[in-house]
């Protein structure tokens, strides 16, 4: 960690960091980013057997302190213009609920995404065939477009390669249109799949991933995109990107030098 209390990295250029989010948020300058896009655990086992507890509300609010968390965070670090998508379900949505509560930052609008798919489901209910993505808006933010509701149709596939709750690259790519910006970060970045939509669009791009795993796996597609861009537009060559480990030492360069960072 930075040895002063003031926060030093900023999002300017592709980067995956592979370590803990409650860690490196409060090293990013405050009002320094334009969009937080991201997917993060959704607090749904909170049943410690097939019988499950007596009542899970205590584990839920336990972990609307964690979301509370980053939430909080994520507000300091946006820039005015600037907003948070998160994915979440309805399982997910009371732990959400209760942080944006003590954020005191409510959710500006919540987009059903239709997955045009049917997935599985438990025995006696109804199959899903949707999730949430919420939306939390700085004060001067606002999707220029007005004439989009809150329903999005984005084929769900049913074979995901990289990770469990990967989410297609084509829904985050018009979430990133809708709401405009340039520097996007992802607090929760699985196989870098919103990493992939800002390398399509041209925007920078920071991954967070505690998973030291799925962080390579991030960097890997993220530099295929980026060589997949240079054939169809011959942009110009770009160093490699590197998984960077948050030493305190690295945390410190970041806001005025960058880092080579180490490859994994």
């Amino acid at each position: 960690m930075p040895n002063d209390n003031s926060p030093s990295l900023r999002v300017k250029e592709n980067r995956i960091i592979c370590g803990d989010s409650r860690e490196i948020l409060p090293t990013i300058q405050t009002m320094s980013v334009d969009l937080v896009l991201t997917d993060p655990p959704y607090s749904i086992n909170s049943k410690s057997d097939g019988q499950g507890k007596l009542s899970p509300w205590a584990d839920y609010m336990n972990s609307a302190m964690f979301y509370e968390f980053w939430l909080r965070e994520c507000k300091r670090i946006l820039k005015p213009t600037g907003a948070l998508w998160s994915f979440l379900n309805w399982r997910s949505f009371p732990v959400f609920a209760k942080a944006s509560c003590e954020v005191r930052w409510p959710m500006e609008s919540v987009l059903v995404w239709d997955k045009k798919w049917i997935g599985p489901g438990g025995p006696n209910g109804l199959r899903p065939s949707y999730e949430l993505v919420a939306l939390w808006a700085g004060p001067e933010f606002s999707i220029a477009d007005r004439s989009l509701c809150d329903i999005k149709r984005c084929l769900w596939a049913s074979a995901k390669p990289f990770h469990p709750a990967e989410k297609p690259v084509k829904l985050l790519r018009w979430l990133l249109e809708i709401s405009g910006g340039q520097s996007v970060l992802d607090i929760f970045a699985g196989s870098g799949s919103v990493g992939v939509a800002c390398v399509e669009l041209g925007r920078d791009f920071v991954g967070i991933e505690l998973d030291s795993g799925y962080a390579e796996v991030a960097r890997r597609r993220i530099e295929a995109a980026v060589r997949q861009q240079r054939l169809e537009f011959g942009a110009g060559a770009s160093a490699p990107l590197r998984v960077q480990r948050p030493t305190g030492d690295l945390l410190e360069s970041l806001g005025e030098h960058g880092s080579d960072g180490t490859d994994k």
